[in-house]
């Protein structure tokens, strides 16, 4: 429309109530997605930012461990292309198992002293967030371009798998609450987003777990092919394969061209949203009281570490399963199968030990999907969910069934826990994976499972 528009009148009931009404075809969510090795040193050379960007003020946010690796190369390749952009610091923090993470600040308080100081320095409309980081550095600068004058451009240069197979390649930006995680967020997309797989390479095997925990769940819950692609250079070379920017590009190209149609169709069928959900109304709350072992009711939590987003989904789509099985959609041999794929990539599956099962239904009930009683997606087999009607992938399910799936998983947890009586099944590779995470879930305080990571 090139001119003024008419007047639109309103209308009054038979009840005196006058009424009227607006609205505007939403702008499309559209993302494109960029995937070479190398990128990150070459970044200015491609049409990276939005045109209106390039002689605006940008802001390119990232953690202390990924300034240290990445940021200097990012910035001057944007400096050799003529583009303004200023560098704000996030501090890395190190857990109780001395593994970096922003996970703990991922908070409002965090995001009120990033929005403080980038207006307090100045933006316009087209200024633009970019982050450089995982996905809690991804999510965080997604929520700062959403909400910022109601919406600024947002760029992904994502460094860790977490944010390669997950966080990045998403609309849900998001920062955690004291009573859950990502309770504040919106759905914002980011116009470009950028993986190098060679970003990859300083990860430790945990955080390279920790993402490939996400890939895993695209493939359980849609993909045998996936699953196959992940896993199978893993069994078969050991964890070395995690640095190889080969394996982790097939990977990552695998799980976008796996996950892409469930956001292009998101709005299309509650399919969309359960698979990106599997594992997680579980997980959340077992990484959350990870984090915050005082919510977990136990009187010893010696043994009780933080765990990373992935491990916790691990552990949740492994009760998952238990669940599905529990309510007649999937047979043994799918929980098995479960079990062996994260345990064979050294991933956990079991609940740590000393979280009480009280305390991870009661966290769950802060989970955005929890109407009365948990609502979740599950599988009826390897690379398919279950169907709870001809028209939805959602199943709410009993707190006692959530209870007793639990028990399952810890008593396997408990049955691993001591010598077998038989000789295993799994490959040596496979028993070595169950024990380093048996106890803690996965947080297994001063082995070499720990290393030097970018955050996600």
């Amino acid at each position: 429309m090139t001119q003024q528009p008419d007047l639109v009148r309103g209308a009054v009931d038979e009840n005196g109530v006058y009424s009227n009404s607006f609205g505007r075809n939403a702008k499309p969510l559209h993302s494109d997605i960029l995937i070479k090795n190398g990128l990150l040193s070459e970044i200015g050379q491609h049409d990276i930012l939005p045109k209106q960007s390039l002689t605006a003020q940008n802001y390119l946010i990232t953690d202390s461990v990924c300034d240290d690796l990445f940021a200097d190369e990012v910035m001057i390749s944007f400096a050799a292309a003529g583009v303004k952009v200023t560098k704000l610091v996030v501090q890395s923090v190190s857990d109780e198992s001395n593994e970096s993470s922003t996970e703990p600040v991922k908070t409002r308080e965090v995001f009120n002293q990033l929005t403080d100081e980038i207006l307090a320095k100045g933006i316009t409309k087209h200024s633009c967030i970019i982050s450089l980081g995982g996905g809690v550095v991804n999510n965080m600068c997604g929520l700062l371009a959403a909400t910022l004058y109601r919406g600024i451009p947002l760029i992904h240069i994502t460094t860790t798998t977490m944010g390669a197979f997950d966080a990045a390649i998403d609309f849900k930006q998001a920062v955690n609450h004291p009573l859950g995680k990502n309770l504040l967020g919106a759905y914002y997309p980011a116009s470009k987003i950028v993986i190098d797989p060679e970003a990859f390479r300083p990860l430790s095997s945990r955080h390279s777990l920790n993402g490939i925990a996400e890939a895993l769940k695209h493939g359980l819950a849609q993909s045998q092919q996936l699953v196959d692609v992940i896993v199978k250079p893993i069994v078969k070379q050991g964890k070395a394969v995690l640095r190889d920017p080969d394996y982790l590009t097939s990977v990552c190209r695998e799980c976008v061209e796996t996950k892409v149609p469930t956001l292009t169709w998101y709005d299309e069928s509650d399919f969309n949203e359960m698979v990106p959900q599997y594992g997680h109304a579980i997980g959340h709350a077992i990484e959350h009281l990870s984090w915050h072992p005082a919510e977990c009711d136990q009187d010893d939590m010696t043994t009780l570490a933080p765990l990373l987003h992935g491990e916790a989904v691990a552990v949740g789509m492994a009760i998952s399963a238990e669940v599905s099985f529990l309510m007649g959609l999937c047979d043994e041999k799918c929980v098995a199968e479960h079990y062996s794929t994260l345990e064979a990539v050294g991933l956990p599956a079991y609940v740590p030990a000393n979280m009480s099962i009280q305390a991870i239904i009661e966290k769950m009930g802060y989970d955005k999907h929890h109407v009365g009683v948990p609502s979740m997606g599950l599988c009826a087999a390897i690379g398919k969910m279950a169907k709870s009607s001809e028209t939805s992938y959602c199943w709410k399910v009993d707190i006692s069934t959530v209870e007793d799936a639990l028990r399952r998983n810890i008593a396997k947890r408990e049955e691993l826990a001591s010598p077998p009586e038989t000789p295993s099944t799994l490959s040596m590779f496979d028993l070595d994976a169950s024990r380093e995470h048996i106890m803690a879930g996965g947080a297994m305080a001063g082995s070499a499972w720990y290393g030097c990571a970018c955050s996600s």
